[in-house]
């Protein structure tokens, strides 16, 4: 486990290391219905695993994710239960164009842009992998979740990330966040599924694993 405070290790002001351990087997649970929904939609094995989970300042969400010029492919999807939480998937520009490329049975191009095919087509293995996601949260809480139409973006990653940070800010000081990693035919992408629990599915969650804030 990290804790990022100022850019530095610091004492945990809202969380115990129990509580980030438990939300980290939910982003286990998570990302294995995850892979599952993207393994039968492409027809190929894809692996999604959680390798770092980390709790971080919400205006210090940017800052936390890497090269921070990197151009991604965004899907950003509401988690609607009784509030609203948010769910954000990050993919690599190559392994989005591969999946792309599998999904809509195009040959595979080097060096080309991503076009309007390109992008509905992330928008639905977004939407599937939000769906699964949720679904495993929806179960473990005995509670209906589900995900809003996906809006899909390309952008540098700090930019993307302007937005799902304001979002936690209004809600909390602090946020739960669960790196995930693609693993496709060998080759390992650094991409995301970021969860961002509204308070009350935090609580529900904790109070799952026996644990209160």
């Amino acid at each position: 486990m990290t804790i990022v405070e100022n850019d530095k290790p610091s004492p945990i002001s809202e969380f115990d290391a129990m509580q980030v351990d438990a939300l980290r087997e939910i982003g286990n649970i998570g990302a294995a219905h995850a892979s599952t929904a993207l393994t039968n939609l492409v027809k190929r094995t894809i692996m999604v695993d959680v390798p770092e989970c980390f709790i971080c300042k919400a205006e210090q969400l940017p800052s936390t994710f890497g090269n921070q010029e990197e151009v991604v492919v965004a899907c950003f999807l509401d988690a609607i239960a009784n509030e609203k939480g948010a769910i954000l998937i990050l993919f690599p520009q190559e392994m989005a164009k591969s999946l792309s490329e599998l999904l809509i049975g195009r040959q595979p191009t080097l060096n080309r842009d991503l076009d309007e095919d390109d992008m509905a087509a992330v928008a639905e293995i977004g939407n599937i992998c939000a769906s699964a996601y949720l679904s495993a949260i929806s179960q473990f809480l005995d509670q209906t979740m589900i995900p809003s139409p996906p809006a899909v973006a390309i952008d540098m990653l700090a930019a993307i990330l302007q937005y799902p940070a304001a979002l936690v800010a209004e809600q909390m000081d602090h946020v739960v966040v669960i790196k995930t990693r693609f693993i496709y035919e060998g080759n390992s992408y650094g991409g995301s599924i970021l969860y961002l629990p509204d308070r009350e599915s935090r609580r529900l969650l904790l109070n799952k694993f026996g644990l209160t804030q």
